[in-house]
């Protein structure tokens, strides 16, 4: 019955740590190596290959989300005399883990943004990550799109012109409404910084857009990482549009939420307690 009982509990502790162990695996996106891809429609970059967005991917370690974002457009952007600065680039990417859409997740402040492109428009003073955001944006001042319901009705309904997470048109206005791009940080707390990537970086961390089609990597791809600890947990929806607002696209995963390494130790030390229990009752049957 002992014997019984104690095999009975490492079971269940046993069963218990791996749980705790094991990651919550992302709710959608295609996942390849350790990445969480969403990509792009190759062929709805409106003004060029330059304004093209071709797909982004995330992946989580124990510690750090890594971000990789792939297109025509480099890092501090592209020259164009009809924006505002002269220069069109990355917007600011955003996190939204509230389950509810871009547009009422905004209003609330409960966003996370992170600015990694130091030219562009964003309200954020640095390069970094920032909690209770608010978006706003500058696709007007950039030459572009007065809305994304114009975007989409100049001729950009494509499949998957926001990536493979929000498909269609409907989708895209469900999530995001049909008025301004919202593409920059307007207003948030700076909790800490980003650390850019080189390619090479990418590459040891096993980021291959290429498993997608030669079409979904771009002449530009973009990487960068910080802590985990800095980002919400659970169900997100990414997403980010070019200043202009010619292209835009998202994805959804998920972080996961780490248990307590205390809860494990006490399990342990609970069976540790049973099995010295047992081995006192033991020692008193044989002295007996």
């Amino acid at each position: 019955m002992k014997a019984r009982y104690l095999t009975s509990l490492i079971a269940a502790t046993a069963a218990t740590t791996c749980l705790m162990s094991v990651a919550k695996p992302a709710t959608a996106g295609q996942l390849y190596n350790g990445w969480n891809y969403g990509i792009d429609s190759f062929a709805d970059g409106s003004g060029g290959e330059a304004y093209n967005i071709r797909g982004m991917a995330v992946k989580e370690s124990q510690g750090n989300i890594f971000v990789a974002l792939t297109g025509g457009t480099p890092l501090n952007g592209v020259s164009n005399s009809s924006a505002a600065d002269g220069n069109i680039g990355w917007g600011d990417l955003f996190f939204n883990f509230t389950n509810k859409n871009f547009t009422t997740a905004n209003n609330s402040n409960s966003l996370f943004g992170i600015r990694f492109a130091g030219t562009n428009d964003s309200g954020a003073a640095t390069t970094g990550v920032y909690s209770n955001v608010k978006a706003t944006g500058v696709a007007t001042t950039n030459h572009g799109y007065s809305s994304l319901q114009q975007y989409y009705n100049s001729g950009w309904n494509k499949a998957n012109t926001q990536g493979t997470d929000i498909p269609t048109k409907q989708a895209a206005f469900d999530y995001f409404g049909t008025g301004s791009i919202m593409n920059v940080i307007q207003s948030g707390t700076k909790v800490g910084n980003i650390n850019m990537l080189t390619a090479s970086d990418l590459s040891a961390q096993g980021l291959n857009f290429r498993n997608f089609g030669s079409g979904a990597v771009g002449s530009q791809t973009i990487g960068f990482s910080f802590s985990k600890e800095l980002l919400g947990e659970g169900d997100y929806i990414a997403n980010i549009f070019l200043e202009c607002g010619n292209d835009g696209v998202a994805l959804k995963g998920s972080v996961s939420v780490p248990e307590p390494t205390s809860t494990v130790g006490l399990a342990f030390l609970g069976l540790g307690a049973v099995c010295t229990k047992l081995g006192k009752r033991r020692q008193g049957k044989a002295i007996a």
